[in-house]
């Protein structure tokens, strides 16, 4: 009798065993091709990058790659463009809280359940699923200089025409309308939160006498505050890496008096545009002090987050 019993606990632990083994496997499958992705497609380059950051290369065979030590990352500091860069993507970065005003103030709108909410919904949202290039293309025929839409109805009222694309300040103005145009995920998402706010609390507000805009200050918006850090800190990432809208959009590559040069730009521009006097090896040193540029700020929009962001409302 004890022998069966010894006999059938084996089978009962090789059949666990035998499930362990099978779940291992089926999950190690079923995570293997996102590592293998990221390995492939982010590890692998980043690496290579960070290798070529410290030699000399002017092509695009990295068999012709010298050694060059730090020199990369002295002499991008000592580059005039690269501080037009930085001051030109902090310029773009305006449109981050920008956007979350407006969006604050249209998603309160929506939230109230009016007539036509709806359809305001689908219009605001409407632009984050099209192409960026197509829209860009769309706006650039809106603010061209001579035949644009915005400077043909000006001529027709006998005004004088703006030149949005070739006057550095206008051409700022036009990439920050073009940026707010195209975010309409911020109004969808800050609905949702508003929605999502105590009405009990905004009621007891009410009774104790506190008129619209203090329940809106002391109650609606700590309650906001979450999704409005979600979406300030991720804009703002996207914000300081904006290239696509400041490349297409200029008529001379780099825009009026430099512009549209921003910091991801720029490294773009120094591989491929400046490669005889820049090249790969000084993109990919600029292209890692910009990520942990990046790295520091969201770092200290986190630590700055305990001060203002409210999770108990």
């Amino acid at each position: 009798m004890e022998n069966v019993n010894v006999n059938v606990n084996r089978e009962v632990l090789r059949n666990k065993r035998r499930n362990n083994i099978r779940k291992n496997v089926v999950g190690t499958a079923l995570v293997a091709a996102p590592v293998i992705g990221f390995c492939a497609f982010t590890l692998f380059p980043m690496l290579v990058s960070f290798i070529i950051s410290f030699t000399e290369l002017h092509s695009y065979n990295i068999r012709y790659a010298t050694w060059a030590g730090f020199s990369n990352y002295v002499t991008i500091f000592d580059s005039s463009l690269l501080w037009t860069s930085i001051k030109n993507t902090l310029l773009f970065c305006l449109c981050v809280p920008i956007n979350l005003t407006v969006a604050v103030f249209l998603a309160n709108i929506i939230s109230k359940k009016m007539v036509g909410s709806k359809v305001m919904r689908v219009i605001l949202f409407l632009p984050q699923v099209c192409s960026g290039v197509a829209v860009t293309l769309m706006w650039q025929w809106i603010f061209e200089d001579n035949f644009g839409v915005i400077n043909t109805v000006l001529a027709g009222l006998d005004l004088k025409k703006i030149p949005w694309l070739t006057d550095a300040n206008y051409f700022t103005i036009a990439v920050l309308v073009i940026s707010l145009w195209q975010h309409g995920t911020n109004v969808i998402i800050l609905e949702s939160a508003f929605l999502n706010v105590n009405t009990t609390i905004q009621e007891a507000a009410r009774l104790d006498g506190a008129n619209e805009f203090q329940v809106f200050w002391k109650v609606t918006f700590p309650a906001l505050t979450p999704a409005i850090f979600y979406l300030f800190t991720t804009w703002l990432i996207a914000a300081l890496q904006e290239q696509t809208v400041m490349q297409i959009i200029t008529t001379n590559g780099v825009g009026p008096s430099y512009r549209a040069l921003t910091l991801v730009y720029y490294i773009y521009r120094m591989a491929f545009a400046y490669t005889a006097s820049m090249g790969m090896g000084m993109a990919c040193a600029l292209s890692w002090v910009t990520a942990i540029f990046i790295m520091l700020i969201t770092r200290l929009l986190f630590w700055s987050s305990k001060f203002w962001v409210k999770y108990d409302y």
